[in-house]
């Protein structure tokens, strides 16, 4: 009965806030009303937390986490694990907002272990579409899929359409990465059909987003103007639906992203007289990223902006609109690496355009100083994921192995209690034969019976040995199971000591690639002899620098032999030297989104340059890329 309660409160609560919001008033607003309930139950508490936690997620991050951590806090003592498993699953995309992978992940990882713990096909489903969504942020394209497979199974038995439009909205955007038309239009519509059917208004707007996406995609590979008409119908629909009932949108992001693909659109397919509706929808994703403080969105408006301003020549606006992006994120913070380091790249490309040199020099310096802390940040990130979720198991079988010690010693209780029945049974029996001593029939009878209990308590001594016995046997094979656990841990960060040899090789060739277009440039304009030559100085005394890690490149070649040779090989020496440095990052185990910040070009032009490679290789549409250079 209690199942069915927990169940039915949170039905109400996630496909009710938007109908308690009133025009003025937010989720967050919404759901604070409600725990300050006085006869809310603990498993209303818990929900109502988690679900507040989400909706403060995008513009107050930390108490968002605070209110997260107070359900699974409150959770805890439930009988039920089910509320636990929610709990952790929603606490989850609350860690990634604040761009903490690692404990995103262990969030995940505990939403499924207690997910195990109960019969309850939603608290299954949440977990798993959670597991597809963790998988799906690091470029796991094939378990996110089976992950997604998996809760729909069980959200399909829950009759649980919001978070169906969610596993749909993940899967569509995977085939949409892998340039498959046909499943990203499929499961688009699948996930606009159950955001509809729940009528959540997040999920319809991520659903519509998706849907432009597919149209914009269509018209590239088609050129078909209803495609693009689509497209623009997608957005706009989305746009100005954020903008009347932004008040009732969790997501802001949404609204801001859909804002840049409508100028996207509009940029790149049509004339340059459509420059005023490109900074119209700039100005609304502008606008959007102020009032939900999302400075990463506001600084790309900026960058877009620029992007005009030097195709048409005027190069101080440029550099004006790209150093105002960049002062809108934190001098201190290392959650824009990424964007920072696509500014500096193209501030030294615009100052090189003007003749300024020293300027150029100057903020490839930084570039590289960024770049280096990206780099840095994102091996102290896996790190931490690494042995956050050692500690998850290493805790989940101390908990296991302890719960099974409880029994044993519960079972032992019982025995004993027997064995003392059965003494004073015997001793019973004993004084009666000592009384009737005299008749014998009688006292063979007492004898007989003593002698049946006397049998009796040493069977189960027995019995009692050969629990011990199998107790021992448990702890042996625990303890080979922990030492299995961390030889595969070691064995993990030994390949990731490999994998981070080949990535700083190929930082160092990227710089020397850059050393020399600096000295070519230097060779070319040798009117200013004092200034070239002190560039001139800087660059040897950098190149000598780079001399250090030839041992690391030789070192490289011996762990991975031939990798470059086969690939050219097998693309017919039609790999460019661009697209070798790709496939390492794919061999790396890079996503997307990272491979685009370490090249410094936009996300789109990673996509095109897989779909590239994969025709250079001779793949086919099923067969896939990662699991390809992998193999090699």
């Amino acid at each position: 009965m209690l199942q069915k309660i927990s169940k039915i409160a949170l039905y109400i609560l996630l496909l009710g806030v938007s109908a308690l919001t009133s025009p003025a008033q937010t989720p967050a607003d919404s759901l604070t009303a409600v725990l300050k309930q006085q006869k809310l139950t603990t498993e209303q508490k818990v929900h109502t937390l988690s679900l507040l936690a989400r909706a403060q997620s995008a513009t107050q991050n930390s108490l968002a986490i605070q209110n997260g951590l107070q359900a699974v806090q409150l959770a805890r003592p439930l009988s039920n694990a089910q509320h636990l498993a929610i709990a952790y699953a929603i606490l989850a995309p609350v860690y990634l907002q604040n761009d903490d992978m690692p404990q995103a992940t262990q969030a995940v990882d505990s939403a499924l272990f207690y997910a195990a713990k109960t019969e309850n096909p939603l608290a299954r489903g949440i977990a798993w579409y959670r597991k597809s969504w963790i998988e799906n942020q690091k470029g796991k394209s094939k378990e996110a899929l089976a992950s997604a497979s998996q809760a729909l199974q069980y959200l399909e038995k829950a009759g649980s359409p919001y978070y169906e439009a969610g596993v749909y909205y993940v899967m569509a955007g995977i085939y949409a990465n892998e340039y498959d038309g046909p499943l990203h239009k499929k499961y688009a519509q699948l996930s606009l059909h159950a955001a509809q059917k729940a009528g959540d208004i997040d999920a319809i707007l991520c659903a519509w987003q998706t849907l432009g996406t597919y149209w914009q995609y269509n018209y590239i590979e088609h050129k078909d103007k209803k495609a693009l008409d689509s497209a623009l119908y997608y957005n706009q629909l989305a746009l100005n639906t954020y903008l009347t009932q932004k008040n009732k949108v969790i997501t802001h992001s949404v609204g801001a992203i859909v804002a840049l693909n409508t100028a996207d659109i509009y940029a790149q397919f049509f004339p340059a007289s459509y420059r005023d509706t490109v900074f119209h929808y700039l100005d609304y994703a502008e606008k959007i990223g102020t009032e939900t403080h999302h400075t990463e969105v506001v600084a790309n408006c900026y960058g877009m902006k620029s992007d005009y301003e030097v195709a048409a020549g005027n190069y101080d606006n440029a550099e004006a609109l790209l150093l105002k992006g960049l002062s809108m994120m934190p001098t201190d913070s290392s959650r824009n690496l990424a964007t920072k380091i696509q500014f500096m790249a193209s501030l030294s490309g615009l100052a090189e355009k003007r003749g300024r040199y020293k300027d150029a020099l100057e903020y490839m310096y930084r570039y590289n100083h960024l770049y280096t802390d990206l780099y840095n940040q994102e091996k102290l990130n896996t790190t931490k994921e690494l042995e956050a979720r050692y500690q998850a198991e290493k805790n989940a079988t101390a908990l296991a192995t302890l719960q099974q010690t409880t029994r044993l010693h519960k079972r032992l209780g019982y025995l004993y209690i027997g064995l003392a029945l059965v003494s004073v049974t015997a001793a019973i029996f004993l004084i009666r034969s000592l009384r009737f001593r005299l008749q014998l029939a009688e006292k063979a009878k007492n004898d007989a019976a003593l002698t049946a209990q006397l049998k009796q308590q040493e069977n189960k001594q027995l019995a009692m040995e050969k629990q011990e016995a199998e107790l021992q046997a448990l702890l042996k094979n625990e303890e080979t199971l922990r030492l299995t656990a961390e030889q595969e841990l070691l064995l993990e960060r030994q390949e990731r000591l490999q994998k981070d040899l080949l990535a700083g090789t190929l930082q160092v060739e990227q710089k020397t690639e850059l050393l020399q277009t600096l000295q070519k440039t230097i060779a070319e304009n040798k009117s200013a002899a004092s200034l070239l030559t002190q560039i001139n100085r800087i660059i040897n005394h950098d190149k000598r620098l780079d001399e250090s890690f030839a041992d690391s490149k030789a070192e490289l070649d011996s762990v991975h032999p031939g990798f470059f040779e086969t690939l050219k090989e097998r693309s017919a020496n039609q790999l460019s030297k661009l697209d070798l440095k790709h496939c390492s990052y794919i061999y790396l185990g890079l996503s997307n989104k990272e491979a685009s910040q370490r090249l410094g070009i936009a996300h789109k032009s990673i996509l095109m340059a897989r779909y590239r490679i994969k025709l250079k290789l001779g793949l086919s549409k099923e067969e896939e890329l990662d699991d390809y250079i992998r193999s090699i």
